[in-house]
């Protein structure tokens, strides 16, 4: 084999290699921009769910607090009816001592 011979293989040779490493060099950036558009996804996706589930739990609790509250609404309702019940019978005890002390007096007097 002729110097120049030998020359041309080892510059067809570099110059595959310079392609290979070129072409590994494109996959190996679009590999990357794939794996940044798959994560961008799926960050888009946990949020959305995030969102879902948040709007949910809230809704939950929303419930479960009308729920209490209308619990303890009702509860002190009850409570407030057994008070005013107590006051009438006491306010009609009270009217019947005050005007059985005025009838004492009246007498007396």
């Amino acid at each position: 084999m002729e110097k120049t011979e030998i020359l041309m293989k080892i510059k067809d040779a570099e110059a595959k290699v310079d392609e290979a490493l070129k072409k590994a060099e494109e996959q190996r950036k679009k590999l990357i921009l794939d794996a940044k558009i798959e994560a961008k996804k799926i960050i888009d996706d946990a949020t959305v769910e995030a969102n879902r589930l948040r709007g949910e739990i809230l809704r939950k609790i929303r419930e479960s607090v009308e729920k209490e509250k209308g619990e303890i609404k009702s509860k002190k309702l009850k409570e407030i009816e057994s008070f005013e019940k107590i006051g009438r019978s006491n306010i009609d005890r009270a009217v019947n001592v005050l005007y059985n002390e005025f009838l004492r007096m009246v007498e007396h007097a």
